[in-house]
């Protein structure tokens, strides 16, 4: 797990030295409805293409349950038609690191749920930027898990795996500004 997440923080800044002096911040305002926080950082890499990365991690004390999550996840965009660099439609990849659990209270009745997650995928989105640099971007797309360990502790200490349907997805409703 340590050389994944090594690996993962050097392809997202390996090319900095490369990169236009163009960076999108942003942040994702409704998932802190759920206690999720997610920051992203987009650099400009040409008009047409950039590359972003997003971290998002959420954590929670419910009546019987402690509820933690982190994301990693790398995406590369190309806009189709951009009017201030990297901006307006575009099309994206993305390489995605989701980890969640519960960790229920002994004697509640509940499971002790944990999953790992490593996809690929694609999607769709659209960035707009205002005259004064806010940044608004939006998007959806959806891949494959290509790695998944996805299993439960019943009250007994046995611990039981699972399989979980395959299918990844990746959203995006954010807020920023363009530095």
């Amino acid at each position: 797990m340590k050389i994944f997440k090594t690996t993962i923080f050097c392809l997202l800044f390996a090319g900095l030295g490369s990169l236009n002096a163009q960076i999108d911040a942003t942040i994702n305002p409704i998932g802190l409805l759920w206690a999720n926080f997610s920051l992203g950082a987009d650099f400009g890499v040409s008009e047409d293409f950039s590359v972003e990365g997003l971290i998002g991690f959420g954590a929670g004390n419910e009546t019987i349950a402690d509820y933690n999550a982190f994301n990693v996840t790398a995406n590369g965009k190309y806009y189709f038609n951009p009017r201030e660099g990297a901006d307006r439609f575009y099309a994206f990849g993305f390489l995605r690191y989701v980890t969640r659990g519960y960790d229920y209270e002994d004697g509640s009745g509940f499971s002790n749920y944990s999953q790992n997650r490593v996809g690929l995928g694609i999607g769709a989105g659209t960035k707009i930027v205002s005259k004064k640099n806010f940044v608004f971007d939006v998007h959806l797309g959806a891949g494959r898990a290509l790695v998944d360990n996805t299993s439960y502790e019943d009250s007994s200490g046995n611990r039981e795996t699972f399989d979980w349907p395959d299918i990844m997805f990746a959203g995006k409703l954010a807020i920023g500004y363009r530095f």
